[in-house]
C-alpha cells in the first residue's frame, strides 16, 4: 500500500515539475505587464483590448502570461500520464487535461485525467500485441484511437459535470471565505499549518495543491497564505544560525547559509535537516509559526492585486507588500528564537536514518511555490 501510494505521489510530482515553468513564467509574464501598467496609471489593461498604442501592446503580452497559465491542465495532466507509462500516453492525457479545462473540473479533474490516460495506455500496449508489418499500427492509430476514445467519454459525459460541480462549489466557498476578514484569517491559519507541517509531504502538497487549483481558476487569494507560509521555516532556521551560532555544528551552521537562500525563493526543504534533529519540538514549532506568519499576513491587510509570485520576493505582486513581508518575518522570527531555546543543534543525531537521506535528498523543483 505504500509502495503504490508512493509511486502515485512520484507521478503527481512528476507531473507537477512539467507544469511549474508553465505558471512560473506566465504569472511573470502577467506581473510585467500589469506593474507597467500600473507606472502608466492603469490598473486594468483589459480596458485597452480594442484600443491602439502602448496600453494596447501591454494588454497583447498580458495574455501571452494568461495563455500559459491555461495550459496548466493540460500540461499536467500530460506529463503524469507519461511518467506512468511514457510518450505513448502523452496524447490522451494531454486530451484529458484540455477536457478537464472545457468541462470546470480543474485540477482535480486533470490529475485523474493524467492516471487514467497512464494507466490505460499501460493496457492496451499489454493486451493488444500486434508483430510483422502491421505493428507501427499501434502506437500510431490503435493506442491513440482507444485512449483518447476512452479518455473522451470519461471526462466529457462521466466525470465532466460532477468534477465541475465540485470545483465550483470549492471555489465559491473559497471566494467567500475571502471575503470575510475572520473567516480569511481561519483560511490562513489552516493553509500555513498545512504547509509548516511536513515540509514537502503529502499534508504540505494538499495545500500547495489546493492553492494551484484556486490559482488557475482565477481565485488568487489562497496563493498569497500559501505562498509566505512556505518561506517561513526554512528563513527561521536560516536566522536561528545567524542569532545563536554557538548552538548549531558546523553542518548545520553552513546548512543555515542555504536555509536562507531557499527561504527567499521559496523552498521549503531548507528547513528539513533543523527540523529532523528534534521533530517532536520543532515540527509544532513549524506549525505555529507559519499559520500566526500566514494569520498576520492576512489580519494586516494583504490581498490580490495579480497573479501572486511565492518566496520572499512574491511580494511586489500582492496589495500591501509589506504586509506580506512583516508576516512572513515575524512567522519566521519565532521559529528562530524558539528553535535556539528549545533544542541544542549541536547534537545532530538526527532520527533513524533520516539523517543520511537528507544530505543526498535532492530539492524538488515544485517546491518553488508561486
Amino acid at each position: 500500500m505504500s509502495t503504490k501510494f508512493n509511486e502515485m505521489k512520484s507521478h503527481l510530482m512528476s507531473g507537477i515539475s512539467y507544469v511549474l515553468p508553465v505558471i512560473i513564467g506566465g504569472s511573470l509574464v502577467v506581473a510585467v505587464a500589469k506593474l507597467l501598467g500600473f507606472a502608466g496609471g492603469v490598473s486594468n489593461l483589459d480596458d485597452f483590448a480594442k484600443v491602439p498604442g502602448y496600453f494596447n501592446y501591454l494588454w497583447k503580452f498580458q495574455n501571452v502570461g494568461w495563455t500559459a497559465i491555461g495550459l496548466m491542465n493540460v500540461v499536467l495532466a500530460g506529463y503524469i500520464a507519461n511518467s506512468i507509462a511514457g510518450k505513448p500516453a502523452l496524447a490522451s492525457g494531454f486530451v484529458g487535461g484540455a477536457l478537464a479545462s472545457q468541462t470546470n473540473a480543474g485540477f482535480i479533474g486533470a490529475v485523474i485525467a493524467g492516471f487514467f490516460a497512464g494507466w490505460l495506455t499501460n493496457k492496451v500496449k499489454e493486451k493488444i500485441v500486434i508483430k510483422g508489418s502491421a505493428a507501427s499500427a499501434v502506437p500510431l492509430i490503435i493506442l491513440p484511437l482507444l485512449t483518447m476514445g476512452a479518455m473522451g467519454l470519461l471526462m466529457a459525459l462521466i466525470l465532466g459535470d460532477p468534477l465541475g460541480y465540485i470545483n465550483t462549489s470549492l471555489i465559491n466557498w473559497v471566494t467567500k471565505m475571502s471575503e470575510n476578514s475572520t473567516n480569511a484569517v481561519i483560511l490562513a491559519l489552516i493553509l500555513g499549518a498545512m504547509i509548516g507541517f511536513d515540509l514537502g509531504g503529502p499534508v504540505n502538497k494538499a495545500a500547495w495543491m489546493a492553492g494551484n487549483a484556486l490559482f488557475i481558476s482565477g481565485v488568487y487569494f489562497p496563493s498569497i497564505i500559501i505562498n509566505v507560509a512556505i518561506w517561513i521555516p526554512p528563513l527561521g532556521y536560516g536566522l536561528a544560525t545567524l542569532l545563536k551560532k554557538n548552538n548549531y555544528s558546523a553542518t548545520l551552521k553552513e546548512a543555515g547559509n542555504g536555509a536562507i537562500v531557499m527561504g527567499v525563493i521559496g523552498i521549503t526543504e531548507g528547513a528539513i535537516p533543523f527540523t529532523l534533529v528534534s521533530p517532536a519540538k520543532l515540527i509544532p514549532l513549524n506549525v505555529i509559526a507559519s499559520a500566526v506568519g500566514a494569520a498576520i499576513t492576512v489580519l494586516l491587510g494583504a490581498n490580490v492585486k495579480m497573479p501572486p509570485l511565492g518566496g520572499m520576493y512574491g511580494f511586489f505582486t500582492v496589495s500591501k507588500g509589506w504586509a506580506y513581508l512583516i508576516g512572513g518575518i515575524i512567522g519566521a522570527l519565532i521559529i528562530a528564537i524558539g528553535a535556539n531555546l528549545m533544542v541544542d543543534f549541536r547534537e545532530t543525531e538526527m532520527v533513524g536514518s533520516e539523517a543520511e537521506n537528507t544530505e543526498t535528498e535532492e530539492i524538488e523543483i515544485e517546491e518553488i511555490e508561486i
